[in-house]
């Protein structure tokens, strides 16, 4: 049996990771590593980008996975110096084929797109007792802009009960530290986030219009949309090519003028199924490329 080694630098959130462990257990011996590990043991090396300066040896099969595009400040340039300095693999994985022009390999390398996805313990909770007007999860760094959204909500309802859930940004905690109604969770385990979406009345999903957020897929709206929420959000260009194929309950933050109305999201097993890692893994097709 081959072996596979998935190669991260540590400094996002990478979900995939254990989905794609899950996957491959049974094809390959799976091991996950840091960018500081020998990595000439194994015969198939799978790097979430990031540089690399890895020099494979001719039997090992090196995969480029850009999990997401660069993010501000000067995410294009960023972008740029990955495509300079990281050496030829033997495939390159993306989210999306946008993302993929906006990298503009100019290579025969093979391609594969693989989604974002969520695990299958997100699911409605419709008789759950609901605790808070409106939930977050997700990043809170300054590039995010969450107190946008945040100062707008206050503005319709100040006394609206507001979880946000993941690791704090100091501006943020700064800012709503007099608000009694807005609460930092902190960060929590995948496993336990289900739990706190069904006891919230709306999911929050503010991505800044922006390069290059606005051309990925947003997990938290698949997330929240799968354990029934509804959800006030801004509107991307990737969101408005989602809602025209999966019509939601979903409220323009920038169109509202007072508090909305909850509305029960059903989404259909067929939909919901198709959002689960493994399909989305298994949709990639990996298989038709990647060494047995």
């Amino acid at each position: 049996m081959k072996s596979l080694c998935f190669v991260h630098q540590g400094k996002a959130q990478l979900p995939e990771i254990r989905a794609y462990c899950d996957y491959f257990s049974g094809r390959y011996q799976v091991s996950v590593a840091n960018s500081v590990a020998d990595l000439h043991r194994y015969d198939i090396i799978w790097f979430f980008m990031g540089c690399y300066r890895y020099r494979p040896l001719p039997h090992q099969f090196m995969v480029h996975e850009y999990a997401s595009l660069s993010t501000p400040p000067f995410a294009r340039l960023k972008d740029q110096v990955k495509q300079w300095c990281n050496s030829t693999p033997q495939l390159r994985v993306f989210q999306n084929p946008q993302q993929s022009e906006q990298l503009s390999f100019n290579d025969n390398i093979p391609q594969r797109y693989r989604d974002m996805g969520i695990a299958g313990h997100f699911s409605a909770e419709p008789d759950c007792e609901k605790r808070c007007d409106l939930i977050y999860t997700g990043t809170m760094d300054k590039s995010r802009q969450l107190h946008i959204a945040l100062d707008l909500l206050l503005e319709l309802n100040p006394l609206a009960s507001i979880w946000l859930v993941g690791q704090p940004s100091a501006y943020l905690q700064r800012r709503y530290k007099s608000y009694t109604n807005v609460r930092f969770l902190g960060s929590v385990e995948n496993s336990q986030i289900p739990e706190l979406l069904s006891q919230a009345r709306f999911g929050l999903n503010f991505i800044p219009d922006v390069y290059p957020y606005q051309l990925q897929t947003s997990t938290k709206l698949l997330e929240y949309a799968a354990c029934g929420l509804p959800v006030i959000g801004n509107k991307t260009a990737w969101l408005k090519q989602f809602l025209l194929d999966q019509p939601l309950a979903y409220h323009d933050i920038f169109e509202l003028r007072s508090w909305p109305t909850a509305q029960q999201i059903n989404l259909t097993e067929q939909t919901l199924n198709s959002w689960h890692w493994q399909n989305r893994i298994v949709n990639a097709g990996f298989e038709t490329i990647l060494p047995e």
